[in-house]
């Protein structure tokens, strides 16, 4: 929804709900009247197309205005017998709930149409990665082979020896790209086994700690209390884990740390990866998992859609969430039965 249009329906509801409202004190009496249902009943209607159009927080604001603007005409009437009473005090009652019940119904659907659109989306996408990864492969691996002979042919005082090495590492990170192109666009099929996560993290750990000490990054892990084993994909879990962890030490300023936290939770395993990077706005918090978005200037942007996918088929989730100092956690929870 553009700016002007979200102006514009909220200008519709407010000038409604004060029609009305003028409408209804205009024809104010001191005993309840037929207008005085009818105004009531219209209230519903800034309501209902609120709910429709903000979902929860659009239906509970104009709840909320709709209880103040009758708030006088309680007060109106407080003397009035308690069965009157009630029933004011029942109405605004009913404008609050009907609020909630219509919020809480229109942003489930709009949560379902988004998940809806996003499989639909992720699968065209994997259809033209998986194409264009395919095209790429061949070429690739005939430049790589002839670099790599050019290489060996070509002496250390040789000036063409730079620009062999050059089109090498670029030929190399191109095979890399198409290599997470084709994971992110077949389907997942997991290898099962009963894993000690702890130890598991540890061996994370001893991969990426060279990158992390020549950055002068330090690595913390805290294993918080009795880990179970679980039933994972060892090789795909080390893939996230590793993933995050080096993408963590590359947010880090030297001299900082990264910890790396463990912990069984009521919803299950709980592992964090906290780095004490710059940050990410949190209206991009979500599109850290859309392909291709990256803030490194080498990145891929398939890195951390290939973790979501990983964890989600152990049927757990990922979620980034900002670090209340400085930087990010990247909080991946599995189930444990």
């Amino acid at each position: 929804m553009s700016a002007a249009e979200t102006k514009a329906r909220t200008g519709i509801i407010a000038a409604t709900t004060g029609l009305i409202a003028l409408a209804q004190y205009l024809c104010v009496s001191d005993h309840f009247d037929y207008p005085h249902f009818v105004f009531h009943a219209l209230f519903f209607m800034p309501l209902i197309l609120a709910a429709f159009w903000f979902g929860l927080r659009g239906a509970l604001a104009t709840s909320l205005a709709i209880t103040l603007l009758n708030i006088p005409e309680i007060l109106l009437h407080f003397q009035h017998p308690s069965i009157l009473r009630f029933e004011l005090l029942l109405q605004i009652i009913l404008y609050n709930v009907v609020a909630v019940s219509l919020g809480v119904l229109k942003d489930r659907e709009a949560r379902r149409q988004k998940r809806v659109i996003e499989t639909e989306n992720l699968a065209a996408m994997g259809r033209a990665i998986a194409g264009v990864a395919h095209d790429m492969k061949t070429p690739l691996i005939a430049i790589g082979g002839f670099s790599r002979l050019l290489q060996r042919r070509c002496g250390l005082d040789d000036p063409c020896r730079e620009k062999v090495d050059i089109i090498l590492r670029e030929s190399q990170r191109l095979e890399k790209m198409v290599a997470d192109m084709l994971d992110f666009s077949r389907p997942l099929s997991l290898s099962r086994s009963e894993e000690d996560v702890a130890r598991l993290i540890e061996e994370c750990l001893a991969v990426v700690r060279e990158a992390a000490r020549s950055k002068g990054v330090d690595l913390r892990f805290d294993a918080g209390g009795d880990i179970p084993p679980v039933s994972l994909d060892a090789a795909r879990m080390k893939q996230v884990i590793i993933n995050l962890v080096m993408n963590a030490v590359q947010a880090t300023p030297e001299g900082d740390e990264v910890r790396i936290l463990g912990r069984r939770k009521e919803e299950g395993l709980v592992i964090e990866v906290c780095d004490k990077g710059c940050g990410i706005p949190p209206e991009k918090m979500e599109e850290v998992f859309t392909p291709f978005f990256t803030t490194k200037r080498d990145g891929t942007g398939l890195g951390l859609p290939i973790a979501r996918k990983i964890v989600e088929a152990h049927q757990g989730k990922i979620e980034v969430l900002s670090n209340p100092e400085k930087g990010l956690t990247f909080r991946i929870t599995l189930p444990t039965e």
